[in-house]
């Protein structure tokens, strides 16, 4: 079955993007959460993953060309419709050598840096040349297809070049009961601590893409992980204290290593948990609309999304999450429809919700912890109230977001990212 890839809106404020480059050639196969495509906004460059197996068999819109919001970018075969994929014969990708970048604008007497208009460059390139106050018009772009990339600015400037970006890593933990799959973002010279994210319910890695590609962009090391239940992790979910315990054990494969953890929705009680556990290692817990609180809760979605069985009404409980719903295709659609119709998450929303609420408080679990801990909330989430930020407790920092529902990371990424 053919599919369609469209340009989601990755920013409040986003009408159309540019595509950056492309990861994958037509007749070229690709696995579930594999770059695809780098997408340019007006404020970063996103990292678009498939989300799931398949072969890329069109390219509509072309690296370097700008696109709206909802268009279609590329049409692949869906690996999960059909026993067998025959591709078109793959053609082998051109050498890119760098090439001159397209010339802009001469710079005003003013003395500010040309304008970016048909020059393809990274934001964080037109950032430093902007504070450099060296014209992006005639240097020569080392990146994809000729893309003028932070380094070839710096070394305008005579300053050390940064490593390449380079697309996150997929990788898979054998843990005791099964597998935890994993996804790792980072750079050549990242520094700080580590930043372990943790999805919410019937999410997975993918929901962080947009935030873990800022994260990392800004020289960070991400990593977040599918939770017992949730993605390609074969960890069956049974109870909240179970993911906490399989995420402190998470994290002490990563040894002495500090870390930043943070959780989401039913991954902030998780984190909240697991951190009492490895205080040692988490410097600071960031929560993002956490369960847990109070009991107030929109019951009928998490009782609905777990056990959800056609794309229409996936459609209706995803535009309570956000502000500005993601735009999937039907394709897209269907395919998580009947991953959430297996009902492999049944169970755990049973522990987290009964018909009058919340049944979980880690209020206690809160009061425990000796890190520095903040609380990010979009003020405009259906799903739970963000008053029950009330209830944290007065050592907790409060991040309230406007313009944002129930998932900030998707509806405000940006904001959510320059907390860190």
């Amino acid at each position: 079955m053919i599919a369609e890839l469209t340009l989601p809106r990755l920013g409040e404020t986003m009408e159309t993007g540019r595509v950056s480059a492309w990861l994958k050639q037509p007749g070229e196969s690709f696995k579930r959460g594999e770059t695809l495509v780098e997408i340019e906004s007006d404020k970063t460059v996103v990292e678009m993953p498939a989300l799931a197996d398949g072969v890329l068999f069109e390219i509509v819109v072309e690296a370097g060309q700008d696109a709206d919001v909802g268009a279609v970018l590329c049409r692949y075969e869906d690996g999960r419709a059909v026993a067998a994929v025959v591709a078109p014969e793959a053609k082998p990708a051109p050498v890119r050598e760098p090439v001159p970048a397209q010339p802009t604008a001469t710079p005003e007497a003013s003395g500010k840096a040309a304008s970016s208009e048909g020059t393809r460059a990274t934001p964080l390139a037109r950032r430093v040349a902007r504070d450099g106050n060296i014209p992006l018009a005639g240097l020569i772009g080392t990146g994809r297809r000729g893309r003028i990339e932070a380094a070839d600015v710096r070394r305008s400037l005579g300053q050390a070049p940064t490593a390449e970006t380079p697309a996150a890593r997929i990788s898979s933990l054998e843990v005791s009961g099964g597998r935890l799959d994993r996804r790792d973002w980072a750079t050549a010279n990242a520094s700080g601590p580590r930043i372990v994210l943790l999805h919410g319910l019937a999410a997975d890695v993918q929901s962080w893409s947009a935030l873990a590609s800022m994260l990392m962009r800004a020289g960070r090391r991400v990593t977040a992980i599918d939770l017992p239940g949730h993605g390609t992790t074969s960890l069956e979910a049974t109870s909240i204290d179970h993911a906490a315990e399989v995420v402190a054990n998470f994290l002490k494969t990563l040894g002495d290593e500090p870390v930043e953890l943070v959780g989401h929705s039913l991954g902030g009680a998780i984190a909240a948990r697991a951190a009492r556990s490895a205080s040692a290692q988490v410097r600071r817990l960031t929560l993002l609309a956490p369960v847990g609180l109070d009991r107030a809760i929109d019951v009928d979605f998490i009782q609905g999304i777990v056990r959800v069985r056609s794309s229409g009404a996936l459609q209706h409980l995803l535009r309570r999450l956000v502000v500005r719903p993601a735009l999937l295709t039907a394709a897209q659609l269907d395919a998580l429809a009947r991953e959430l119709g297996r009902g492999r998450l049944a169970g755990l929303a049973d522990t987290l919700v009964d018909d009058s609420g919340q049944q979980i408080d880690i209020t206690a679990d809160l009061r425990a912890l000796a890190m520095p801990v903040r609380i990010v909330w979009g003020v405009q989430d259906r799903i739970i109230p963000w008053t029950q930020v009330s209830h944290a407790g007065s050592r907790c920092a409060i991040h309230l977001i406007q313009d944002s529902g129930h998932v900030p990371h998707w509806d405000q990424p940006a904001e959510v990212a320059a907390l860190f």
